[in-house]
Formats: structure tokens, C-alpha cells, sequence
């Protein structure tokens, strides 16, 4: 697909912000980035945040396939996520987010 207007690449930027942006999705998508994980050990990671936002934000990026939940044991359930094929080109787009931030910190916390 082809941005063919102004309007239309403004609206794939707030796609790409409502997948990457909030609280939690980006920082989930950069821990998944290394390997799978499971639940509870996003939630260590996440130390803030609660299981109903985490089960939430998972199952949300489970729905734009970008996760895929993977059970690894049936006794006791293991569950992982991990990036699916087409949620491992993010990680491209989280370096790049990685390197802005850190410039930007350079900037915005200099000593003068």
C-alpha cells in the first residue's frame, strides 16, 4: 500500500502510535523483542503493572497479530508469548525508538 496523500500517512502514524504508544504496549513489545516470555514474567518486568492491563494488552496485540500466546506445558499450563513472523518487523521500528530516546534524553537532561 502506497500513501497516497497527506491525511493518509498521518492516519498510518497514529496506527503505528496506538500499537507502540500508552504505557505498557511498548514496553511489552521491547521485552518480547529478546525472546518469549511468559506471563508472569512480563509482570516481574512490568512491576507496575496489574494482570487484568497486562492480560489486556496482550490479548490486543494477540488481535492485530502482532503475539502469539503459545502453551508449552498442559500440566501445570506453561504459557509464552513471543512476536509472531509479522510482530518480529517491529523490532526494527523499536530500535530506531530506543536510539531517538536516547538522543533526546542527551538533550533534554544536558547540564547546563
Amino acid at each position: 500500500m502506497e500513501i497516497t496523500n497527506k491525511q493518509q500517512g498521518i492516519k498510518v502514524v497514529g496506527d503505528v502510535l496506538d500499537i507502540v504508544g500508552g504505557k505498557w504496549r511498548g514496553q511489552i513489545l521491547a521485552h518480547l523483542c529478546d525472546n518469549p516470555k511468559r506471563f508472569n514474567e512480563l509482570k516481574t518486568i512490568l512491576s507496575n503493572i496489574t494482570s487484568s492491563t497486562l492480560t489486556k494488552e496482550l490479548r490486543y496485540l494477540e488481535d492485530i497479530k502482532i503475539v502469539e500466546r503459545n502453551i508449552v506445558q498442559d500440566t501445570p499450563i506453561i504459557v509464552e508469548y513471543r512476536l509472531t513472523d509479522h510482530g518480529k518487523s517491529i523490532k526494527d521500528l523499536i530500535k530506531i525508538i530506543i536510539e531517538w530516546g536516547l538522543k533526546h534524553r542527551k538533550i533534554v537532561f544536558k547540564k547546563n
